[in-house]
């Protein structure tokens, strides 16, 4: 027998654990003791449980039964070996240690007195591998956590374990059968025909439940039905307890004789002496579909045979009346297709017993009505609407269950108080579950979309969702988080042309070198979902800047209310929120326009510090459309929320760095330049901007499958055409989708007749114009932004206000008298500055703090970066690799003084070109 490292380690464990508490554990290999004479092995010490381990590391454990351990145990194999053992036990089962074996079964261990002898009492019953046997002297069972030879493990059953539980003695007719003190007496009552029901409820309810049986009835009592088949129902009635029944079944038909009894008591005798198997439904020629129909399930045994039995309505005749109240009455009929459960006449959820008996569940019975999905394009969150009746035929109110909640039942007490009540016992829960959950067959299913922007329902059908609802389908529901209820877009009620010529004069609000750039954002954000398909998800986002008063922010919202209702002066989001609010709202508005307001700089260093990093992650997740990655309690990645809309900031200010500076596309705006008369204008028309919009989504609508490879190849040109002058890369990509979004525009404008085509032609021209100064103006920006640039442009400011110093490389004691005030960071000469250097990165470290800046990269990055800007000279070392810090030889400093003379030396220096700072100086002028 084969197992995992794992599992041989918890066999292992388990095993010095039960021999620890004394029980008299053995080796086995799968089921066969390994050792000899392990009836009497008796309790084994410790060494004894190492050397078996390392013996047979793949051993299973076994637990001596009988006199030696005064343990004996119930080996419970099959369904009708539980219900034989009800039956024999009288229910007299005292809660003990007790497991699950592979093939389903379930074995009980009990303590016996000291020097009882019990020996095995076994009971076969019909059924493959159906057996009820009480184990004793000389046996052995395998205990958990072994594993059985078809790979399935021994498990304990909850709470029943002997770390949970005492084992219990055992019941006295345990002690009576395996001591021989009693006999079967299962069916002496049966074998005189004696039972508690009359015959005839018996067939009545027999014809009730089974079709084929009530069919022979009738051609029973008409002209009696074939040999074969009587034989077939009488030993059926007669094994389900019924032997009355069965004489009145036979009596019904003329052909009852002499014989016909002394067959029936044949029959009774059979029984008595163990053979209670049921005759199963396949016997009677019933296909399993038939089967199915009267039980819901199918039970198989080992060779995949059904295993059914009409037998199985008869065992038992106690009845369940149905409640009389109407409002039971939905749930009544759904319970009726589910034999497993019912409502009694009190209004109690019921279940039954292997015997049949009714047992209640729960005070109240419930059913579920809806179950709502709501659908964020990644995830599916389920809830069920769920109603219920408290037994007296009292309405409970009715409850949304999140599906994460619903299976633990906890739900019923937070939701309906103390009164409704489950049942006490093992299960109860489960079967109040199921219960619940089997009467949702013909349960109404809504889909909630939690986002907005572009989706594809099931039949293909693009439609595109906003708070109100959505464009290109009807009944479409869309719940949005209550910051974003705003973006609401309106039907057209007035002329499409009219509401374009509205978007369109947006144009002349502020300088086109502002307001260009804005309505192509504007129009470029409806169409995220197809660059992405196209494998082009835009990864920029436009920064606004100016001072205060330059009206930015009612400038943004102007633009914005072309997807919603934003004429007030709040913004959907601003620097106030938190990083985590940001990055779900900027998840939630796809394909949509997020307006994040008001970054400025604080007088408080925290703020200050706090709001440049909320404006570092809002720019890597637009500039690499992810999200902030997190891990649960228990190392499980959460949920991310990457942005899949596009994003407009407005600020004082902007970020700083040359990675995040190339993730956005500056446009400054200064003070006076919005015509404030125009502002007003437009701020009143904002309906008109988002029926605009709207009328654009619906002519995207038929366009959304080609528009993919249409984007690809346009995009493509575009983008090599602005990185033809583009410091970065990325900073040509945002200019050619800016550019197509401005495109589409002016396309859908054509359409509606607004402007002709010449006119657009002029207009795009203006804006690619306007696209690639801001281009080269970024790339300025980025440039400054450079490690190299800022490291040179900081060590001039630095040496020229004597903040540091750096000596002639030869040097005369005219000159030492006279030297500068400030840190030494290195020496000159008529070509380079040979600059210490962790002492010179260090004193440019310092300066930048002091303004609030850093640089972005470590000293050896840095050195990298000035090596490629050509600002330093550098060698190649005899191991083939460059060195950027060559060795350079400093003169002995003279005499002066009295001093002591200083001695030659060859430190490490970084030799940066002294044009380089002169460059810088010039550039300051």
């Amino acid at each position: 027998m084969e197992s995992t490292a794992e599992n041989r380690y918890k066999i292992h464990k388990w095993l010095k654990q039960y021999a620890k508490r004394g029980l008299e554990v053995i080796p086995c290999n799968g089921k066969a003791p390994c050792i000899k004479d392990w009836k009497n092995n008796g309790k084994p010490t410790r060494e004894e449980v190492e050397h078996w381990i390392t013996k047979y590391p793949d051993l299973n454990i076994g637990l001596v039964l009988g006199s030696v351990s005064k343990i004996v145990g119930i080996d419970i194999d099959g369904k009708e070996a539980w219900s034989r053992l009800q039956e024999v036990s009288k229910e007299d089962l005292p809660e003990t240690w007790a497991f699950k074996t592979p093939g389903g079964g379930k074995r009980l261990l009990y303590k016996i007195p000291e020097g009882m002898v019990c020996k095995k009492w076994v009971e076969s019953l019909d059924g493959e591998h159906s057996e009820l046997a009480l184990l004793g002297e000389g046996q052995q069972t395998i205990l958990p956590p072994s594993i059985h030879p078809n790979g399935g493990i021994y498990t304990w059953i909850k709470d029943r374990s002997p770390s949970r539980i005492e084992l219990a003695p055992a019941p006295q007719w345990i002690l009576d059968l395996m001591t021989g003190k009693k006999k079967k007496e299962t069916s002496e009552k049966k074998q005189k025909g004696e039972t508690d029901d009359d015959a005839s409820p018996v067939l009545d309810r027999l014809a009730k439940r089974c079709v084929v049986f009530q069919k022979t009835w009738k051609r029973q009592q008409q002209k009696g039905v074939s040999e074969e088949e009587w034989h077939r129902w009488v030993r059926l009635l007669i094994s389900g307890g019924h032997p009355k029944a069965a004489r009145l079944f036979s009596q019904s038909s003329n052909k009852h004789d002499s014989r016909s009894e002394q067959r029936i008591n044949e029959l009774i005798d059979q029984v008595g002496q163990g053979s209670r198997g049921m005759v199963r439904c396949s016997t009677f020629g019933c296909e399993e579909e038939q089967i199915e129909q009267c039980f819901v399930s199918l039970n198989y045994n080992d060779d995949e045979e059904a295993t059914n039995s009409p037998g199985s309505f008869i065992r038992d005749m106690v009845t369940l009346l149905p409640p009389t109240a109407p409002i039971y009455v939905p749930y009544v009929q759904a319970l009726e297709q589910i034999p497993d459960y019912d409502v009694d006449e009190y209004g109690n959820l019921c279940s039954y017993d292997r015997k049949g008996n009714p047992f209640v569940i729960s005070n109240f019975v419930a059913r579920p009505t809806k179950e709502v999905i709501r659908d964020d394009g990644v995830t599916e969150d389920r809830t069920f609407r769920i109603e219920g009746v408290l037994s007296g035929a009292r309405p409970l109110s009715p409850v949304d269950v999140p599906a994460t909640e619903f299976i633990n039942m906890n739900w019923v007490l937070n939701h309906w108080g103390i009164t409704a009540s489950i049942r006490a016992g093992m299960g109860k829960k489960d079967l109040c579950r199921d219960a619940i959950q089997n009467m949702a067959r013909d349960i109404i299913q809504q889909r909630i979309f939690t986002h907005l922007g572009w989706r594809q329902l099931n039949n293909g059908q693009w439609v595109y969702l906003h708070a109100g609802g959505c464009i290109g389908a009807k009944d479409v529901s869309v719940e949005i988080e209550k910051m974003l209820e705003r973006y609401t877009l309106p039907p057209v009620n007035k002329e499409l042309a009219l509401c374009a010529k509205a978007s369109l004069s947006l144009l002349g609000v502020a300088p086109k070198e502002v307001t260009v750039p804005l309505l192509a954002l504007v129009y470029l954000s409806p169409l995220v979902e197809a660059f992405k398909q196209a494998g082009l998800e835009p990864n920029f986002l436009l920064w606004l800047f100016g001072g205060t008063g330059s009206r930015k922010t009612s400038l943004s919202l102007v633009f914005l209310s072309h997807f919603g209702r934003f004429n007030s002066k709040s913004p959907p989001a601003s620097f106030k929120d938190t990083a985590n609010a940001l990055e779900r709202r900027a998840f939630s508005t796809k394909d949509t326009l997020l307006l994040i307001d008001d970054y400025h700089p604080e007088a408080s260093k925290y703020e200050s510090q706090k709001m440049e990093q909320i404006a570092q992650r809002l720019l890597r997740m637009y500039g690499d459309r992810v999200a902030r990655g997190r891990l649960t309690s228990t190392t499980a990645f959460q949920k991310e929320y990457p942005p899949r809309g596009m994003a407009l900031v407005t600020g004082e200010d902007l970020p700083t760095g040359q990675s995040t500076v190339a993730r956005f596309l500056g446009v400054e705006m200064l003070k006076d330049q919005v015509d404030l008369e125009k502002l007003t204008k437009a701020q009143s028309r904002g309906s008109l901007l988002a029926q605009a919009m709207t009328g654009y989504i619906q002519w995207l609508l038929p366009k959304m499958d080609k528009l993919p490879s249409q984007f690809s190849e346009e995009f493509k040109q575009l983008r090599e055409k602005f990185q033809e002058g583009a410091v970065h890369g990325r900073l040509g990509e945002a200019a050619a989708w800016l550019l197509i979004g401005y495109r589409m525009m002016l396309s859908y404008m054509q359409d509606l007749g607004v402007v002709h085509e010449e006119k657009a032609q002029e207009m795009l021209g203006k804006c690619e114009q306007i696209l690639t100064i801001l281009v080269h103006k970024q790339g300025k920006t980025i440039e400054h932004e450079q490690p190299a640039k800022q490291f040179a442009k900081a060590l001039a400011e630095i040496l020229a206000t004597a903040t540091a110093r750096v000596e002639p490389l030869k040097i005369s004691s005219k000159m030492e008298s006279v030297m500068q005030t400030g840190e030494k960071i290195g020496w000159y000469d008529d070509q380079f500055y040979y600059l210490l250097p962790e002492t010179a990165y260090n004193a440019v470290s310092r300066f930048l703090a002091k303004r609030g800046e850093v640089i972005s990269v470590k000293e050896r990055t840095l050195w990298k970066h000035l090596d490629e800007a050509k600002m330093i000279q550098t060698e190649l070392g005899s191991d083939g690799r460059v060195q950027r810090c060559p060795k350079k030889t400093i003169p002995r400093r003279p005499n002066v003084n009295g001093m002591k003379q200083d001695q030659e030396y060859r430190p490490r220096l970084l030799h940066l070109h002294r044009s380089v700072l002169e460059k810088e100086s010039e550039s300051e002028e």
